[in-house]
């Protein structure tokens, strides 16, 4: 009997041991409040910054794309760039600053955006557009990872007759945190693009987000 008893308990705990853990519930959307509470704003970033009202609403333009697969890649974003949840910001005087477009979504969603950031990093870094008179380009950008996961790429156009900087260059950075998905597209023209902005947005709008999706889980 009592190795019967014995060994009923070692099949216990076996079958406990190997029994698949149960997976916790993936946390709700965030709702556009929530979303909007997590955007950032021009005093984020320092006082030099103010909203721009255009709220000019592309990651890349199609001359920038340049190529039908970068174009497409870019297209696909457009879901995000048409989202409520966005902020525009200007550093005041320059034509220059940051946008940003948050959604929020179900897991399978969140898959298909971290599969589009692949895309446009395969699709879009190694572009090239030179012409006479200017050089064009897009490289793959890495400015750390945040979230989940992240991907960028830098296009920057120069004439170098008329400037050693940058005509006009963008950032496109596309990260997944959570529930979450975000889109921040740092640009610049005639000289006045920030390399490092993209970086110092990401790490602000990165802990506003996760603020704000503790907030909603409380």
């Amino acid at each position: 009997m009592r190795s019967a008893i014995l060994g009923g308990l070692a099949a216990s705990f076996l079958l406990a041991a190997t029994a698949p853990a149960v997976a916790a519930a993936p946390a709700k959307p965030l709702t556009p409040d929530q979303l909007s509470e997590a955007l950032l704003t021009p005093s984020d970033l320092g006082e030099e910054y103010t909203e721009n009202e255009k709220r000019y609403r592309e990651a890349l333009d199609s001359e920038a794309a340049h190529t039908p697969k970068c174009r497409s890649a870019i297209k696909a974003l457009k879901p995000l760039v048409r989202s409520k949840a966005a902020a525009f910001i200007d550093e005041e005087g320059k034509p220059s600053g940051v946008k940003q477009f948050l959604i929020s979504g179900t897991p399978a969603q969140l898959t298909r955006w971290e599969s589009a950031g692949k895309v446009m990093v395969r699709d879009c870094a190694g572009v090239k557009a030179n012409s006479g008179s200017s050089k064009a380009g897009t490289t793959k950008l890495s400015i750390g990872k945040f979230g989940s996961w992240t991907y960028g790429i830098r296009h920057r156009k120069t004439i170098p007759a008329l400037n050693s900087k940058p005509s006009f260059a963008a950032d496109v950075v596309l990260i997944g945190a959570g529930n979450s998905v975000m889109l921040l597209v740092s640009d610049g023209f005639f000289g006045t693009f920030d390399p490092g902005l993209s970086k110092r947005a990401a790490k602000v709008a990165m802990r506003k987000l996760k603020d704000a999706q503790a907030a909603a889980a409380e």
